[in-house]
């Protein structure tokens, strides 16, 4: 389990790079968690289909009856659930970074000490 850990922790760095390289940063929070629902909830779709095809083949296991079809979009949706699950992972990540960009260049307003007037990037601000 470690190893594959490993390789899907890669997996999902490659994501974050090839997103990074077609989209920009999220510009908010809300657009950071706009995203990673989607993501989710496309993860989600797919857990819900293998749990429905799950369940039907073990209604046609007890009529004995072959369920080679229903393992095989098992399969299928469980290698779509890993890859969306990838796209959570380096939508977090994504998201993360974005927030610390956002709060490594944000701009915190001072106070002059003296006169009391308002202070950003060195400029006094007059209303």
């Amino acid at each position: 389990m470690k190893e594959l850990v490993r390789k899907t922790t890669l997996l999902a760095e490659e994501e974050l790079i090839n997103a990074n390289a077609k989209f920009p940063m999220f510009r908010s929070t809300h657009e950071g968690y706009a995203i990673i629902k989607e993501e989710i909830e496309e993860t989600v779709y797919e857990l819900e289909q293998i749990n429905e095809t799950f369940a039907r083949s073990w209604h046609y296991i007890k009529q004995n009856c072959n369920v080679i079809d229903e393992m095989v979009a098992i399969k299928q949706r469980a290698i779509n659930l890993a890859a969306e699950s990838i796209q959570v992972a380096a939508m977090a990540q994504k998201f993360i970074d974005s927030e610390i960009i956002r709060e490594n260049t944000r701009v915190l307003p001072t106070v002059c000490s003296k006169c009391k007037d308002l202070i950003i990037n060195d400029e006094r601000v007059t209303e």
